[in-house]
């Protein structure tokens, strides 16, 4: 898999462009789906790691108070 976030989304980028191609065979395109495929799930696992992980400093009482990031996402 790619080093890091940032390559694998470009390599993601990359795939897509060349789905859109019109000078790609049937066999390239299933090729390219399922790599495609695997970096997005690559991509989505390190987004919900990075997720609990953000935090968020604020101003309490005069004092810096470190909260969970709240994504704005109703559960239910």
């Amino acid at each position: 898999m790619s080093d890091n976030y940032e390559s694998a989304y470009a390599k993601l980028e990359e795939i897509i462009n060349d789905l859109e191609s019109e000078d790609i065979t049937l066999e390239e395109s299933i090729k390219k789906y399922e790599e495609g495929l695997e970096l997005y799930k690559y991509c989505n696992k390190l987004l919900n790691e990075y997720e609990g992980k953000v935090k968020i400093l604020t101003e309490e009482d005069n004092k810096i108070v470190e909260k969970d990031f709240d994504t704005g996402e109703l559960d239910g």
